[in-house]
């Protein structure tokens, strides 16, 4: 019986501390620090060339506004080149963006997928840039994104920059609120990490590297690994710039939501033994936030499983665990309800947070199962995301 306490103890005490306990040190170590850039810091005369890469495959729907938006950004246009990457599109997506062409936009097309990580170790060394920053085909930038962005590289000791993902609320998406609030907290532990030494990982949307420092991309999730490993390689920061905002629309569906965060968690994974290093303690002085924040979160599925199964046996014979096992029935009955309601279009709180927990334990589960048959798309699918979001 004593080791069936320990076991539950240990497991939920790592539930604890991921979700809570690393959030809530993060707060105690950075209370009354300032962010390590200041957003005024670069004067306009000493803001550098940057390129704008937008890959793209199959983004009829969305390319024109993407470039649209990508011509309008507060930066110097003489400072300023957009990419438009094509891997192997079939549809108009490079039709569209060529009428594009005479405003300063370049169209380089890939006939045959090579997948996003080969395509940007092929297109980085031949941009002109002395930034290279990276933005999904259906993510619209605020006006002064870039040169937001761009702020914190007067600083040498900062090798990467990532702008804030805003997830866009929509009436349609019964995915959209409850991502919109996991990517709020994501954003205040990015913020924190930032103020402590280094943010840890890009998200697709907005992102930004110094051309000197971008790495050959291996064939893993790539704004994971790129930042990642500037930071084992060189031990620059990466600098988390909330001012630099990216909206994105909620997926189309939970089941492509699902399927996007498994991969995701896949490629994790299969990222793990090029960024070995950061694993290391002391080698790197982000290993504790690496571990803490990535590492340990993909054991919380087996820690709950370990939880509830340790509870369960010790219940018969112990009042106390017999109220722990009813309290995470409970849970689960109100994740159950929550993904009934979410499947009639119905988002109340009280049910659809524990749903969209689970939901986020059993991508990273079905990541774990896919993991080591290392099925895993390296030509990148797209996500399937609504139109209509304004």
């Amino acid at each position: 019986m004593l080791e069936l306490k320990i076991a539950f103890w240990a497991a939920a005490a790592l539930i604890v501390y991921v979700y809570a306990g690393y959030p809530l040190v993060l707060a105690v170590l950075t209370f009354g620090r300032r962010s390590q850039h200041d957003p005024s810091s670069t004067a306009d005369s000493a803001l550098p060339a940057v390129t704008l890469v937008v890959p793209a495959c199959n983004e009829e729907v969305w390319i024109a506004r993407k470039i649209e938006n990508a011509l309008a950004l507060d930066y110097p246009r003489e400072l300023l080149d957009v990419v438009v990457g094509s891997d192997g599109s079939s549809d108009r997506t490079v039709e569209i963006a060529r009428a594009y062409e005479s405003q300063r936009l370049a169209v380089a097309v890939f006939p045959s997928r090579v997948g996003k990580q080969e395509m940007l170790n092929r297109l980085a060394p031949r941009t002109r840039g002395e930034i290279i920053a990276l933005t999904d085909a259906n993510a619209l930038l605020a006006r002064d994104a870039l040169l937001q962005l761009v702020r914190p590289f007067s600083d040498p000791r900062v090798g990467c920059a990532i702008g804030r993902r805003v997830c866009i609320v929509q009436e349609r998406s019964v995915a959209s609120v409850a991502e919109s609030l996991y990517w709020r907290y994501e954003s205040w532990i990015k913020r924190a990490e930032s103020s402590l030494h280094s943010c840890l990982a890009a998200t697709g949307q907005l992102y930004a590297v110094r051309r000197s420092v971008f790495p050959r991309v291996e064939r893993v999730g790539e704004d994971f690994y790129i930042p990642m490993k500037i930071l084992a390689l060189t031990g620059l920061r990466v600098a988390y710039v909330p001012e630099a905002v990216a909206s994105i629309p909620a997926a189309a569906t939970l089941a492509i939501e699902f399927e996007r965060k498994t991969r995701s968690h896949v490629a994790f994974l299969l990222s793990l033994p090029l960024l070995a290093e950061l694993l290391v303690p002391g080698r790197t002085r982000v290993w504790w936030q690496f571990v803490s924040h990535h590492v340990l979160r993909m054991l919380v599925p087996p820690a709950m499983l370990a939880a509830l199964a340790c509870s369960t046996a010790l219940a018969p014979v112990n009042l106390f665990f017999f109220g722990l096992l009813l309290a995470q029935m409970l849970f689960c009955a109100l994740a159950l309800c929550g993904w009934l309601l979410a499947a009639r279009g119905l988002r109340l709180k009280l049910f659809y947070l524990p749903f969209y927990f689970v939901f986020v334990q059993l991508a990273l589960a079905q990541a774990w199962l896919r993991w080591p048959r290392r099925k895993y798309d390296y030509a990148w699918q797209r996500t399937e995301r609504l139109p209509d979001a304004s």
